[in-house]
């Protein structure tokens, strides 16, 4: 009969635990699935970690990142960002970036209303031009033969970062 209890207790202490953990993991600190800073979705082959002013953000892009920490006038420092050809996670002063291609970096509508419920033009966009990543140099310069664009380093791209 102790056993069975002692058993009983054990089972219950290990199905709590899980359960915290799974709060905690799912509820409580779920993974992002939208820009800090324009709320947009997150892509894995785009996403950069940015901090600003000292908050870590998941961001949108590399080009969404330069525009909130301009508009805020403080440093951005890039923690991460993701190699648009593979998906995987690289240092940023190892990263080569395309900047100016026609291909779009994020989603959005690009229709607006005004209150007279007019439509409006697109005049201004946080992410664009769009801004890959890309971990060697010979796939950021294929991907400007198909989208247009230049490859810059990460201290050019830094340098457009008007408060570092």
């Amino acid at each position: 009969m102790n056993v069975s209890r002692i058993a009983l207790a054990g089972f219950l202490l290990v199905a709590s635990i899980a359960a915290a953990f799974g709060w905690y993991r799912f509820v409580g600190h779920p993974a992002p699935v939208a820009c800090g800073y324009c709320n947009r979705p997150l892509h894995a082959n785009l996403t950069v970690t940015a901090e600003i002013a000292g908050k870590t953000a998941q961001v949108c892009c590399v080009r969404c990142a330069i525009s909130e920490a301009n508009q805020q006038h403080k440093a951005v420092r890039l923690v991460s960002v993701h190699d648009y050809s593979s998906g995987r996670m690289i240092a940023p002063a190892n990263a080569w970036f395309v900047e100016g291609s026609h291909a779009m970096a994020c989603d959005h509508d690009a229709m607006r209303m005004d209150e007279m419920k007019g439509s409006q033009e697109l005049a201004f966009d946080r992410c664009s031009p769009g801004t890959f990543a890309f971990a060697d140099r010979q796939n950021a310069e294929a991907f400007t033969l198909q989208n247009g664009g230049v490859v810059i380093s990460y201290a050019q791209l830094m340098s457009e970062a008007h408060f570092q």
